[in-house]
């Protein structure tokens, strides 16, 4: 999808030796106070993105390149179904398992690139070596602040074992504000274009970044404010962009609906240049086909409806529309999930913390039974291994039995826990303190010599979702 010379690579080998000037900035100090990290590299030119290139990773994965010269066939007939990148959870067994029921591109969990880069235990649970063939295409979303060089190296490690590197600027916990990361990098508008202008060039696989619309109270501003900033992101070099149409406020209880209306916005005005996703307000295909007419976005992303249902997207055809199929029941999903977490070890390569990250699969396969039959919930937490869980699952099965559970009346009921009574209502913005504190329960924050993704948060219910 880019054309990277071997000129530009070796430039950047032997720059690593330079000394860099913090006082040479491609751009102003950030809204921080914190001027960006540059190199005294001259600049290097940008690609030319190939507009479909997105559309044409996910033919050549599905063996159907035969269109892939076809423009009017990539615009219409090849919609993107993707997998979002979440803390702990989209491991490799669970995009897997995406994979199967119609998910034709998945995002790893975010990466932290500092601890990518200095710390060898982070670096052999978050690597991509060992990923199968089966797991593309395949994103790396990282996060690690304004430092374009850290940010780059950890880039140049994961880049010959995915297909493109994402940045996170859309994660809305108050962590991440600590670490200068996710939807707050937005709001530092100078130093994440540095950031783009300084990456994109440097890679051989396409950037591309995932945001949340900007924090403005008036709607009309936020909507105009969001499209300048991501207007400059492309014109920086990015090769996607995924909306989320929501501020960084809209979280928990305040988590509304949904701004259709600023992703087709940008669509809009930014779609002839690259492939946009939309992302939020979309629990079901038919918001999926909804949310695509909308929008007129490339595809969808989904993140807490597929966490709870990963055959999410399996009604969607490739061209957009809705074919309806028979529901796959949460017992066999949570079974299916757990033969291929221990084919592939969340902590060992997978890009997870271990048997913490199983057990909240768990948690949110079954949350409509686990919040009435309470001893299974009680099994699942004190479960010690995947034993244990099977067990657990066989104890839910015969009260299924007794019951006469059909899985065809299934709904989602965790994606649903702050959505009821609040996808009509208009969003309201948290009131911040002069320290940045909100009128809620903030995150616990770990050890920091925790080396596995626990270090993002101490909740298993926040992310950027």
């Amino acid at each position: 999808p880019r054309e990277t010379t071997r000129t530009m690579v070796e430039q950047h080998s032997a720059s690593k030796k330079a000394k860099v000037d913090p006082s040479v900035v491609e751009g102003e100090p950030s809204d921080a106070g914190e001027a960006p990290l540059t190199s005294n590299l001259p600049p290097l030119p940008l690609c030319q993105v190939d507009r479909f290139w997105l559309q044409k990773l996910v033919l050549k994965h599905c063996n159907k390149e035969a269109h892939a010269s076809d423009v009017n066939f990539l615009r219409d007939n090849v919609k993107i179904y993707a997998s979002a990148p979440m803390v702990d959870q989209s491991d490799l067994a669970f995009r897997l398992q995406c994979r199967k029921y119609g998910t034709n591109i998945c995002f790893t969990p975010m990466i932290h690139a500092k601890l990518f880069t200095t710390m060898p235990t982070y670096r052999a649970k978050f690597g991509l070596e060992n990923v199968p063939a089966a797991d593309r295409p395949l994103i790396a979303q990282l996060c690690g602040g304004t430092d374009p060089e850290t940010m780059l190296q950890c880039a140049l490690q994961l880049q010959d074992y995915c297909d493109g590197i994402d940045i996170n600027c859309g994660c809305p916990q108050q962590i991440a504000r600590r670490g200068n990361y996710g939807a707050f990098l937005l709001e530092q508008e100078e130093a994440l274009v540095t950031l783009v202008k300084y990456m994109a060039p440097r890679l051989k696989v396409p950037l591309s970044v995932k945001v949340r619309l900007l924090p403005e109270e008036d709607l009309e501003k936020r909507r105009s404010t969001s499209l300048k900033l991501y207007t400059r992101l492309v014109d920086a070099g990015i090769h996607l962009l995924t909306v989320h149409g929501r501020t960084r406020h809209q979280k928990k209880n305040l988590t509304g609906a949904a701004d259709w209306d600023a992703i087709a916005s940008v669509v809009e005005k930014l779609s002839p240049r690259i492939p946009i996703l939309a992302n939020g307000s979309i629990g079901s295909a038919q918001d999926v086909q909804d949310c695509l007419k909308a929008t007129k976005a490339d595809g969808i992303m989904s993140s807490e409806a597929i966490l709870e249902y990963p055959p999410f997207f399996e009604p969607m055809t490739l061209d957009g529309n809705v074919v309806p199929k028979p529901r796959v029941a949460r017992l066999a999903l949570a079974r299916e999930y757990l033969a291929l977490a221990l084919q592939y070890p969340p902590n060992k390569g997978g890009q997870a913390s271990g048997f913490k990250c199983i057990r909240i699969h768990m948690h949110r396969f079954l949350h409509a039974e686990l919040q009435v039959h309470i001893n299974i919930r009680d099994a699942i937490v004190r479960a010690k291994d995947v034993d244990g869980l099977k067990t657990a699952l066989a104890d839910l099965e015969k009260i299924y039995e007794k019951l006469q559970h059909n899985p065809q009346e299934e709904e989602l009921t965790w994606y649903l826990r702050y959505r009821v009574e609040q996808e009509s209502c208009s969003p309201q913005l948290q009131e911040e303190d002069d320290n940045g504190k909100k009128n809620e329960e903030e995150e616990e924050e770990p050890p920091p010599d925790i080396g596995g993704s626990a270090i993002f948060g101490g909740k298993d219910d926040d992310g950027d979702y």
